[in-house]
């Protein structure tokens, strides 16, 4: 299991920084394009937008197990460790719940877009309407990894022992 998620965090992470590197080298040659070519590229701005989307989309999951989302845990960080054992259940087990709304009707709401183009790529709304349907299937995979079963448990920066650094 050990290996299976380090091969799954290693793809996240490629195709993170591989969709964060197009967007930038689009960006480069959009503005060689329009001011030194004074030709402007119609797709470029579409394209970066909707990549952007699926970067956010395919990473969320990893940014939840590694703590990187926004919580307010100053409360149930006082609470004894078998309470703030129950608090943190009940919190993923509404995680859960709100997050299979939302690929129930995201997959109704792209599903319902397929027909649709994206005016520069030509591309299907499906596609980047699924994107949120992703980031939610993805983010409840990590919230039962994480939070039920501790298998995908980072260690967080202020709790790593060689600092904040090391952790990264």
């Amino acid at each position: 299991m050990h290996k299976l998620w380090r091969a799954y965090v290693a793809g996240v992470e490629a195709f993170c920084f591989a969709g964060v590197a197009v967007i930038l080298g689009v960006a480069v040659v959009q503005v060689v394009f329009r001011y030194v070519l004074h030709n402007s590229l119609v797709w470029s701005e579409e394209l970066m937008r909707y990549l952007m989307l699926w970067v956010v989309a395919v990473g969320s999951g990893l940014s939840f197990s590694r703590g990187q989302f926004l919580g307010m845990r100053m409360l149930v960080d006082r609470l004894p460790p078998e309470a703030r054992r129950i608090a943190d259940i009940v919190a993923a087990v509404l995680m859960l719940v709100l997050l299979a709304v939302v690929v129930w009707y995201g997959t109704v709401f792209a599903w319902g877009t397929r027909q649709q183009s994206a005016i520069a790529l030509g591309l299907s709304m499906f596609w980047i309407h699924v994107s949120v349907v992703v980031a939610s299937a993805l983010i409840a995979l990590h919230v039962v990894l994480n939070e039920l079963f501790g298998v995908a448990r980072e260690v967080r920066a202020e709790d790593h022992p060689m600092g904040a650094e090391e952790a990264l």
